[in-house]
């Protein structure tokens, strides 16, 4: 009976080791859901699609996208933070919603250095410094002379308060000691159209949305926020080239899930994350949209958000800027 009982247990410890490893893979066994912060037809709306249809393909499991735009992201990753932490919600993470707004409103529904778990980074979206062709300004120090020698006509755009091209305006203006007056535009569209126009003298907005603009010769780039240079822009210079590396910046989207996610489903949404992201199929979309893939390991990835959180509030309290409840 004892021999019985030894060779039942050896069986049976044989057997928990054998499917250990199936156990460690069990993540997805139902379908996923991804919340985009953003309205669909956006740039991190469609790169979230192609990576999540990939996913599926992948994992033989459905990938569901649902869109919840509102108040500059804070409306969707709320509803990330909020759900449950089983591996089965995430989110789209922004440098918005997980650095710059928490740095610029107390009242937020989240804390984003507790409810999330930084998964992997999607892109980076290159920021850039255009001006109308028409300005007498061919480059960043014409720029700055202009501003100064003609402060009631210097006005700049951006995507609204509180963004990132927002909070480089600022700090352009206290830097050199100029009064450019805020003009905040709903999107790149209209801020280009506002260039075109003249009504502006400078848009601070995303890469891809200006080049065409200025490969055509309706708008001027003088420089890149990014802190390298664009590949779609090689002949424009940085900021930090230019010796003003302290107004980098680059607007970033990753993927997060509710803090307390099973391990197994972290490591498990990393690795297909990434491995969608880098498909053949999915990298023509983010060439189409002028956009790289940027993928990290997860523990830099990690870092790299909380860098951009110590760097983020650091600005905002330098400029004492508050988002109006």
């Amino acid at each position: 009976m004892n021999r019985f009982l030894a060779l039942s247990s050896a069986f049976l410890a044989l057997c928990i080791a054998g499917t250990s490893p199936v156990l460690a893979q069990a993540w997805p066994r139902q379908p996923i859901k991804i919340i985009v912060t953003f309205p669909p037809g956006g740039a991190a709306d469609m790169l979230t699609r192609a990576i999540g249809a990939k996913m599926a393909e992948n994992m033989g499991q459905s990938v569901v996208i649902e869109n919840r735009p509102g108040a500059a992201g804070n409306v969707g990753i709320t509803a990330v933070a909020r759900a449950p932490a089983d591996g089965y919600t995430l989110g789209v993470g922004t440098l918005s919603t997980l650095a710059i707004n928490p740095a610029l409103s107390q009242s937020l529904p989240f804390d984003a250095r507790k409810d999330f778990i930084p998964i992997a980074k999607m892109t980076e979206l290159p920021i850039v410094l255009a001006t109308p062709m028409e300005l007498p300004a061919t480059d960043l120090a014409g720029l700055i002379d202009y501003a100064r020698k003609n402060p009631d006509k210097m006005n700049y755009s951006t995507n609204g308060p509180g963004s990132s091209g927002h909070l480089v305006g600022e700090l352009i203006n206290r830097k050199f000691g100029v009064k450019a007056a805020h003009v905040p535009y709903g999107g790149d569209a209209p801020i280009l159209n506002a260039l075109m126009g003249q009504h502006i003298q400078l848009g601070i907005l995303s890469a891809p949305a200006a080049t065409e603009f200025m490969r055509g010769g309706k708008v001027r780039i003088l420089a890149t926020a990014s802190p390298q240079r664009v590949p779609t822009l090689q002949e424009i210079p940085t900021l930090a080239e230019l010796g003003h590396g302290d107004l980098s910046a680059s607007t970033w989207f990753c993927i997060v899930a509710p803090t307390g996610t099973p391990p197994e489903a972290v490591t498990g949404a990393h690795r297909e994350f990434n491995k969608a992201m880098m498909a053949p199929e999915t990298l023509k979309v983010f060439t189409n949209a002028g956009l790289e893939p940027a993928p990290m390991e997860i523990a830099d990835f990690q870092s790299f958000v909380r860098a951009e959180q110590d760097k983020w509030a650091g600005i905002v309290k330098t400029l004492g800027i508050k988002l109006e409840q």
